[in-house]
């Protein structure tokens, strides 16, 4: 699965962009079209491509996603999940949460508007989570007689604010989510427009390979037929039954006997899924269990911190949450 997250600023069009990726490649699920026919009628609107993500009655009221929502397809070369996140800045919380799970980005921006507030802080954000891989689609070509000048004047000013912090872009497509243009049929009314389309330009992405070690916190324990169930979710990597794996922070050396996917007994299993192992020793609950002898141990850490609440300050005593754990930690400088 390869994971789109859609940024931008607020009704520049990235809920419809994915409405209509979803209704050109058959990828609506029976009846959410007539659905969405329906609703519109009753609220006195032209069909909009964008309540087939937008589904709550407040999203679709006042015309804007609040919650990040993931929609899927497949094209023709592989599967995707498309994130599609808030564009208000009130839900920059959503969209952090959002970026965080993508493999790549699609920074949209309205050829009417340009560049806007949220354009140049959601394009910050994905500097700072780290995504390397961005498609801008320069939308609402229609409302501009498709004309490349109105397009050209946009890629400018774009691709000057991303080159201030070193964000490179795969391609800048000129669409219309709307009406479809260069969405997943090339555009004739764009007939000076001679790259790829958007589901091409997707397509073209390399999926880059992440190949993480094994770290699987353990959240409980139980018992059930005199042996000890230890249950957690596989974050990275994967666990074989038989193999030796090391218990964090003692270090000690635990083999695995059993692994239970439910109730089924499996050789193996690997992230995201959520398992229940059985080993040879008996350990407590709160631990982390990997394979790599480079896994750290340490006391201070340099973390990358969204501040969504209140404030952080040096010198100040806060709880640190990390996977099954609660500790209090010290900020000692910002």
């Amino acid at each position: 699965m390869f994971n789109i997250a859609l940024v931008g600023h607020v009704d520049h069009g990235k809920s419809t962009l994915i409405g209509r990726l979803l209704y050109d490649t058959n990828s609506l699920p029976e009846g959410k079209l007539e659905e969405i026919k329906k609703t519109c009628e009753f609220l006195g609107r032209k069909l909009e491509f964008a309540y087939i993500v937008d589904a709550l009655e407040e999203e679709r009221k006042n015309q804007m996603t609040i919650e990040t929502a993931q929609t899927f397809f497949s094209s023709e070369k592989r599967e995707y999940a498309l994130i599609d996140a808030p564009g208000h800045k009130e839900f920059i919380k959503n969209t952090a949460t959002g970026v965080s799970q993508a493999n790549a980005a699609i920074l949209i921006v309205d050829v009417v508007e340009g560049v806007k507030e949220q354009t140049k802080r959601h394009a910050y954000l994905l500097k700072l989570l780290g995504i390397s891989d961005v498609i801008v689609v320069v939308n609402k070509m229609d409302l501009v007689n498709y004309k490349e000048e109105k397009f050209e004047k946009v890629k400018e000013k774009i691709l000057a604010y991303l080159e201030k912090f070193g964000i490179s872009t795969s391609y800048i497509i000129p669409i219309s989510a709307c009406e479809g243009d260069n969405v997943v049929k090339r555009s004739e009314k764009m007939s000076w427009y001679g790259g790829l389309t958007f589901i091409e330009a997707l397509d073209s992405l390399e999926e880059r390979e992440r190949i993480f070690d094994l770290r699987l916190p353990i959240q409980d324990v139980y018992l059930e037929g005199g042996e000890r169930i230890y249950v957690g979710n596989i974050l990275s990597g994967e666990i074989k039954r038989g193999e030796i794996v090391k218990c964090y922070p003692s270090k000690e050396e635990i083999k695995i006997e059993k692994i239970l996917d439910g109730e089924k007994e499996v050789e193996c299993a690997s992230a995201p899924k959520a398992v229940g192992l059985i080993t040879n020793k008996k350990l407590d609950g709160g631990f982390v269990l990997a394979k790599n002898s480079q896994s750290t141990i340490t006391k201070e850490i340099y973390p990358l911190v969204f501040c969504l609440i209140g404030s952080i300050e040096e010198g100040k005593e806060y709880f640190l949450r990390c996977s099954t754990q609660e500790v209090k930690c010290k900020i000692e400088e910002v």
